[in-house]
């Protein structure tokens, strides 16, 4: 049974739709039995998915549900996991998130902070502090750049050269919620590295793809992808139609801490293989 209070600036909006927003990994056939059975509820009252909820009322769902926390690496002040695709790292802006990776991870400890972020559709490694010394070490690491993030991601190819960086600038549009990648600087503009290597072409022009955003800037990676003619798979904001898919094909794969803040963790690297994006696309006959 999952009960929870609706953040109280949130508007009305079908309970199915809040529920989803609420809990993004909650398997849909598990929304659509407990609406069926009758067993969802608006502050004790049951109610159908297409009525509304708004702040201030109170959810009750019976389901099965469980919201565990993928462990890589946990010494009592360091801790690594393995975040999954679909989760967002905190909540939205108005507060909606029951289920986000910070929760499970205060769940698991309390003292538990993030030392960085990854988008909602994007999974991969993440790094958590669980005392307050890792925790501004932490933070000076990744400011002063001595961590080593690596990506892998599906983009469309092919790639000539097949091993590169980009070196631009980017803007943000904080209104529309996106970035803009510009090749000279402006006003605002910041300097943007992306180092990239193709790994292996699959079917239907598609390239298995390494990446290694050095800046680190918002959208970064899928914002440079795109304005160099390689939108990444499943990417909704700066993709185009030939890269449609039902999810983003974007992975942090490995965290490395090198000497500096971190270094009590120098060159050891937190690994969290990406999805197995070969077999879902098939491999040509293309070896890169």
């Amino acid at each position: 049974m999952l009960t929870h209070r609706i953040p109280p600036g949130v508007s009305e909006t079908p309970a199915r739709r809040y529920i989803r927003r609420a809990w993004p990994l909650l398997p849909e056939r598990e929304v659509r039995a407990a609406f069926a059975r009758r067993d969802v509820k608006k502050n004790g009252a049951r109610i159908a998915a297409d009525e509304t909820v708004r702040g201030g009322d109170e959810l009750t769902l019976y389901v099965n549900a469980s919201f565990p926390l993928d462990v890589l690496f946990d010494d009592g002040r360091l801790l690594a996991v393995r975040k999954p695709q679909g989760l967002p790292v905190d909540v939205d802006r108005d507060g909606v998130g029951e289920d986000t990776l910070l929760a499970r991870l205060r769940a698991y400890n309390e003292n538990a902070r993030l030392l960085h972020r990854l988008d909602a559709q994007t999974g991969g490694v993440l790094l958590a502090a669980l005392d307050e010394e890792t925790y501004q070490n932490g933070l000076a690491a990744f400011r002063e750049r001595q961590l080593r993030k690596t990506y892998r991601a599906v983009a469309l190819g092919p790639f000539a050269p097949e091993a590169g960086e980009w070196r631009d600038y980017l803007v943000k549009d904080a209104r529309r919620a996106v970035v803009r990648v510009l090749r000279r600087p402006v006003a605002g503009a910041k300097p943007i590295l992306t180092r990239y290597r193709a790994l292996e072409m699959l079917d239907d022009g598609r390239c298995l793809v390494e990446l290694e955003p050095v800046t680190g800037r918002t959208h970064q990676l899928r914002a440079h992808m795109a304005f160099y003619g390689h939108p990444i798979l499943g990417d909704d904001k700066y993709g185009t139609r030939e890269a449609r898919a039902a999810r983003l094909h974007l992975w942090c794969r490995s965290v490395e801490p090198l000497a500096g803040a971190l270094g009590a963790y120098a060159g050891r690297a937190f690994i969290a293989p990406e999805p197995d994006w070969g077999k879902e696309f098939g491999h040509s006959a293309d070896r890169l």
